[in-house]
């Protein structure tokens, strides 16, 4: 006999609409790619305007005064000479992808020298597609260290910019991307996808979405999300001429004692719907229906750019906050990217996609967002705070007796910091501090 019943399941999961697709792409967008996207929109919605020909002098005339403002009051606040080692990651022009990866390390790891020729060969063993182009244990064999080792330091490279490089092949790639920009149950939806794929010569779709178990709308969204990911970690990155031009998201500024982020939104003004093309439209019998949609995608592309503008600013002020000390004295503090996400009431992975590619631009250098983000040591302090406290305990010594390194380390202690001698040693000598002997002849 059939037996006939009702259940009810209820999953509580994120629903990923084509309009919250789309405003999580844009927001993954520097100022750079949303303009290229919105030439790319401009060849399929004749509603969106990008006018090239738009003058901009009424709103440079009406900032000019304020900018003077803010300008000189920071070049008051801040002499030429003063040094910010964070400053030491800006990107260069004659940057290769090998240095720019290595600079960003040593801002996130702790090693000697031993240990950065270990990473300095893996970094320069990523062919020109990102992937590691050596075995691990052969590394690990060079170098006489664990593979465990080895494996650690590769995927840290991994979530280093551009995200990928050194991964074994397309799909760790593509499950590290999972990973970063997926959230709850559609992350393991799309790490089964890929590993799906990845192992099928020629892929069902129908059949894959039947294994799944999932209905056909979260399904297109899934395969959408999946045609942006990156088939190889460098497939975005230039090499031509070593050149890479970059402008700044945000420009921090200082205004009379705080510290303000502004918004590099003057292109992305131009951005807008044509409103009397839309009315020509509408009074078209035929073309209506077509205006219609073509108005809804244009508002909402607009609408993304304005959200991610929202949220960039916001996640932006509230690391000025936390990192007052860097803007002031060049001491970063450690910050994740969990903190903000918090305050802001956000999934952590919408803060990784707001800072990602992202740069500001601070007395006139180039820094990325993501490098304000530091785990610190002993989830207290950063290495730049510390070594700070190091130079500053130095500087104010009794010159006629200087402190050694087992001394320093005990004056760090009593605040609090928990480091080693040879630690103490190390960020000496990347200071380039000479040694208690050395400072006390030159003393005398």
């Amino acid at each position: 006999m059939i037996e006939l019943r009702n259940d009810l399941n209820l999953n509580v999961g994120l629903i990923l609409t084509p309009n919250l697709d789309l405003s999580l792409k844009i927001l993954a967008m520097n100022v750079l790619d949303i303009e290229e996207k919105a030439k790319t929109i401009l060849e399929e919605n004749p509603l969106i305007k990008f006018d090239e020909d738009i003058s901009v002098n009424r709103y440079e005339e009406k900032k000019e005064s304020k900018i003077k403002e803010i300008n000189d009051a920071y070049k008051e606040r801040f002499s030429s000479d003063e040094r910010f080692d964070l400053l030491d990651v800006a990107v260069s022009s004659n940057d290769t992808i090998q240095k720019k990866l290595l600079k960003e390390l040593k801002y996130e790891i702790d090693m000697n020298e031993s240990e950065e020729e270990v990473a300095s060969f893996l970094i320069h063993s990523i062919n020109e597609k990102g992937f590691l182009d050596i075995e691990i244990a052969e590394i690990a064999d060079r170098f006489e260290k664990d593979i465990d080792y080895i494996d650690e330091l590769r995927h840290i490279i991994m979530n280093l910019e551009p995200l990928g490089c050194a991964s074994l092949d397309t799909l760790e790639f593509m499950n590290l991307q999972a990973e970063i920009y997926c959230e709850g149950e559609y992350k393991e939806y799309m790490k089964k996808i890929i590993t799906i794929l990845y192992s099928s010569n020629k892929p069902n779709i129908k059949k894959l979405k039947t294994k799944l178990g999932i209905d056909d709308k979260i399904f297109k969204i899934l395969i959408s999300e999946l045609s942006n990911f990156a088939l190889y970690p460098l497939e975005n990155y230039s090499f031509s001429d070593n050149f890479i031009y970059i402008e700044p998201d945000l420009y921090v500024k200082k205004i009379k004692d705080k510290f303000i982020a502004v918004l590099n939104e003057k292109n992305l003004s131009r951005i807008h719907i044509d409103e009397e093309l839309f009315d020509k439209y509408s009074k078209n019998s035929e073309a209506k229906e077509f205006a219609n949609e073509k108005y809804k995608e244009a508002k909402q592309f607009i609408l993304s750019i304005a959200q991610r503008n929202k949220t960039l600013l916001r996640t932006m002020n509230i690391v000025i906050e936390r990192q007052r000390l860097f803007f002031e004295k060049g001491i970063l503090m450690p910050l994740s990217r969990k903190e903000i996400a918090k305050e802001l009431g956000f999934n952590v992975s919408t803060i990784t996609r707001a800072v990602s590619n992202k740069y500001i631009d601070f007395q006139g250098k180039l820094i990325p967002m993501k490098n304000f983000f530091s785990s610190g040591i002993d989830g207290k302090f950063s290495k730049n705070f510390i070594k700070n406290t190091i130079r500053e305990i130095v500087e104010t010594e009794n010159k006629n007796k200087p402190f050694n390194d087992d001394e320093i380390n005990a004056h760090l202690k009593k605040l609090g910091i928990n480091i080693t001698r040879r630690t103490v040693t190390k960020y000496r000598k990347e200071m380039n501090l000479p040694n208690s002997r050395e400072r006390i002849c030159r003393n005398i």
